[in-house]
């Protein structure tokens, strides 16, 4: 049987939900769904969360001792906890113009002046 980790591949936050769904061979949607449902209904949902994602091994942790992969949770967590931030923040901005930055019409500065 395959080892319960986070996933590397299935991750929005810390990996909890997509590494439960390649365990269980589900959809990472449903666990998705069950913790923010377990967060609004008794607020156990985020707890839940944050400890699964302190016990569950990351996928490249080459450790299975529990209080080692705890321990590789901790040392690597101020990193992990940036990263997660920002795929969070890239989520709520949704995908990233074609081109880059957003596309706004330039205007040239005599005419931005002559308008103030």
């Amino acid at each position: 049987m395959a080892r319960l980790q986070k996933s590397a591949r299935n991750r929005i936050l810390f990996g909890v939900a997509g590494g439960l769904a390649e365990y269980f061979h589900a959809d990472p949607a449903i666990f998705r769904v069950v913790f923010i449902l377990l967060t609004f209904a008794s607020g156990i949902g985020v707890l839940l969360y944050l400890i699964l994602a302190l016990l569950m091994a990351r996928p490249e942790s080459a450790t299975t001792r529990p209080l080692e992969v705890v321990k590789d949770n901790l040392r690597t967590a101020p990193r992990e906890t940036t990263e997660a931030g920002r795929r969070f923040l890239q989520l709520l901005r949704g995908p990233a113009p074609e081109g880059g930055a957003a596309e706004r019409p330039e205007e040239p500065m005599g005419e931005r002046d002559a308008t103030r």
